[in-house]
């Protein structure tokens, strides 16, 4: 039993839990609440992800001369974000 209703609309709200963040979402309108410290949680995932991804981008330019295929997608492959993870509802 949802223990919020959304202020948008009154609807119940679900409750998702991902990488530690637990959000609250409307399942009318597709808003979105986070808790106290929430915030901080994702904004902290977000630049773990952003260091990785330029500490990848550097290793693979030293790595091969040719920075084209780099750019054109060829190691980027299937792989999600976790931020886009995050709000695939």
């Amino acid at each position: 039993m949802p223990l919020i209703n959304s202020p948008i609309d009154g609807a119940p709200m679900r409750q998702i839990h991902r990488y530690g963040i637990e959000f609250d979402v409307c399942p009318n309108t597709g808003g979105v609440w986070l808790d106290k410290g929430e915030l901080e949680k994702l904004i902290a995932l977000v630049k773990q992800e952003t260091l990785a991804e330029a500490s990848t981008r550097e290793r693979h330019s030293r790595e091969d001369d040719d920075d084209d295929d780099y750019r054109g997608n060829r190691h980027r492959g299937g792989r999600r974000s976790r931020l886009a993870d995050l709000f695939d509802f």
